[in-house]
Order: structure tokens, then C-alpha cells, then sequence
């Protein structure tokens, strides 16, 4: 029968050689720590970001939001906001399927992009809206419009 001094000097070379082991699977040949992988990229946004109404209002996930004086996006629910992109589902309306988008907007898929950053905040500059039921002229109009920004 082993001695209770033995069972923990045998336990203490045990955890002294995982240390070991561990710190040395971590090294490089020469024994030294190495830092492997790609670096950390520094977060660029510090601020709010917003999306302007025609007015220059700024607007956060805003319900609503005109895209030129023609159209109008309405019922926007946001699944992201504040990155590079910020993507929505909501209706459509516009002077040029009048009245029948008016009564029912047509469905869309909204991308917002083109960030304008400024110390504080930023804006969104474009929004691409994917609109199933426009074809056409006004479907590659809707494909890359210029949102209003606010004087900075």
C-alpha cells in the first residue's frame, strides 16, 4: 500500500508536468510564446448611426423612411442596424404605382449602406430595396437610391 507522502508527490509531478506540457504546446521551437493568427482589427464605429429623413431629421431603425420625393418605405422592421449594412423588410409605396401600392404596399427587402462617419455618429448614404412586384426602370431605380444626408 502506497504511503499518503507518495500519492501527493506522484499528484504534484503529475500537475508540474501538464504545466509543462501545456506552456510548451504553446511555443514556438526556440521555446519562446508565440502570438499566431490574424490581429484584432480595432472597431472603427464610435457613435450612433442613423438614417436622415428628407429633412436631415436623424432617424434610428426608423418605421418609415422616403426614398427621394416619389416613394416612401413604411412598416420597416429591422433585423440589423449599426454595422456596415443594416437590413429591413417592410412595404413600399410610390407616385408610379399609384393607387394600387398605396392601398397595399408592395413588399420589399431593404439594404442600407455607404456609411458616413464622423467622430460621433454616422449615416447611411444608399439603400438598395428589392421590390418582387417592380420591373423594369423603376426596379433598377430602386436597386441603388441615394438616401438625403444632413449637412455635417
Amino acid at each position: 500500500m502506497r504511503s499518503a507522502t507518495a500519492t501527493v508527490r506522484a499528484a504534484g509531478a503529475a500537475v508540474a508536468a501538464g504545466a509543462v506540457l501545456l506552456v510548451s504546446g504553446c511555443a514556438g521551437p526556440d521555446g519562446l510564446l508565440r502570438d499566431e493568427g490574424p490581429a484584432v482589427a480595432p472597431a472603427t464605429r464610435s457613435g450612433s448611426v442613423y438614417a436622415a429623413d428628407g429633412t436631415g431629421r436623424p432617424l434610428q431603425r426608423p418605421d418609415s423612411l422616403p426614398l427621394g420625393d416619389a416613394a416612401r418605405l413604411t412598416g420597416l422592421r429591422w433585423t440589423s442596424w449599426g454595422g456596415p449594412t443594416a437590413l429591413a423588410s417592410g412595404g413600399l409605396s410610390a407616385d408610379w404605382c399609384a393607387p394600387e401600392c398605396f392601398r397595399t404596399p408592395y413588399e420589399v427587402k431593404v439594404t442600407l449602406s455607404g456609411l458616413q462617419r464622423l467622430p460621433d455618429f454616422a449615416y447611411y448614404s444608399s439603400a438598395g430595396v428589392v421590390a418582387p412586384q417592380v420591373r423594369g426602370e423603376q426596379a433598377a431605380e430602386l436597386g441603388r437610391v441615394s438616401l438625403h444626408l444632413p449637412e455635417f
